[in-house]
């Protein structure tokens, strides 16, 4: 006699499930629903800037070939993506910032790769679009091109308009562009205009390069006060470094006893100022000898006292 609600046999072969979960095998989950148009085009995008990233890979390691490849596919995709999204109604979602990354990726790569014409077409798709107002800022790459063509009147024209989007606050980069316009009106003999270039440069941030190429162009014109005075600016500006050569010693025998036992020579900021000094110095020694013969035509060694 089994008691009440219990038995010992287990009809059906049915075991003892007081909880109900020996019940089978639960159902499948359904299946995902085929991606959106929306999940779709961020897979697209993220493809889009894994090509890119691939293309600046190859390009920092010099492998410009493969890095076009992938720049161009990386267009081809950016394209097919804003396509979907303009088909499905997402042209609210369309990346703008990343169209200009693979255009200017693409301009930057071709240019590495020497295929000028290509770059500036692309330069140019980029600096007319409203879309990007900043990208004006571009030409100065596109100048660059023309420079390397011989192109200077359009090189000129490239670079001052790129002056235009550069803010006062950014004055190196201004300076630059400055000392770029300045170098292409001397490689077209308008000496004139180039010192207005290098003067604007040496009056607010100098520099010895500049400084330099401002005493060539007095040079050029025959201006022997101008000399003397470009040349009494290129000695004013700052020597970093000019007053540690001692403590310069002190560091090059540490570098030179731990490259001994086999330790690695460290490349300092030292270093580096040891370097800017000695570009200092051929600039100023160099100008020196240039202008001295011309500071005074009926006695050159007055020249040379002077300086």
């Amino acid at each position: 006699m089994a008691g009440a609600g219990f038995s010992s046999k287990q009809g059906n072969n049915r075991s003892f499930d007081p909880l109900n979960q020996n019940r089978g095998a639960a159902a499948s989950l359904a299946e995902k629903a085929d991606n959106s148009a929306e999940d779709l085009a961020k897979v697209m995008e993220k493809a889009v800037h894994k090509l890119i990233e691939e293309s600046a890979i190859h390009s920092s390691k010099h492998e410009f070939t493969k890095a076009l490849e992938k720049a161009k596919d990386a267009g081809k995709k950016e394209r097919a993506l804003t396509k979907h999204r303009d088909s499905n109604g997402l042209v609210d979602q369309i990346n703008i910032d990343l169209t200009y990354a693979v255009w200017f990726n693409l301009a930057n790569v071709y240019q590495q790769n020497g295929m000028n014409e290509e770059a500036l077409n692309t330069y140019t798709i980029v600096v007319k679009n409203k879309q990007y107002p900043q990208s004006g800022r571009l030409r100065v790459n596109m100048g660059n091109i023309y420079y390397s063509q011989k192109k200077f009147p359009q090189a000129i024209k490239m670079y001052r308009m790129a002056l235009d989007q550069i803010p006062n606050s950014g004055k190196e980069v201004r300076f630059k562009i400055f000392r770029n316009i300045g170098n292409a009106f001397v490689r077209l003999g308008q000496f004139q205009d180039a010192i207005q270039s290098f003067e604007t440069i040496m009056n607010s941030m100098p520099d010895f390069q500049s400084g330099f190429n401002l005493i060539l162009c007095y040079f050029a014109l025959g201006d022997a006060e101008k000399m003397k005075r470009g040349f009494t600016k290129l000695l004013a500006i700052p020597i970093q470094g000019s007053n540690d050569d001692e403590d310069e010693e002190d560091e090059s025998k540490a570098a030179e006893e731990a490259e001994a036992v086999g330790q690695a020579r460290v490349d300092t900021l030292r270093e580096q100022m040891k370097k800017d000094r000695k570009e200092a110095e051929h600039y100023i020694i160099t100008a020196g000898r240039l202008i001295a013969p011309s500071l005074n035509k009926s006695d050159w060694t007055v020249g040379y006292g002077w300086v």
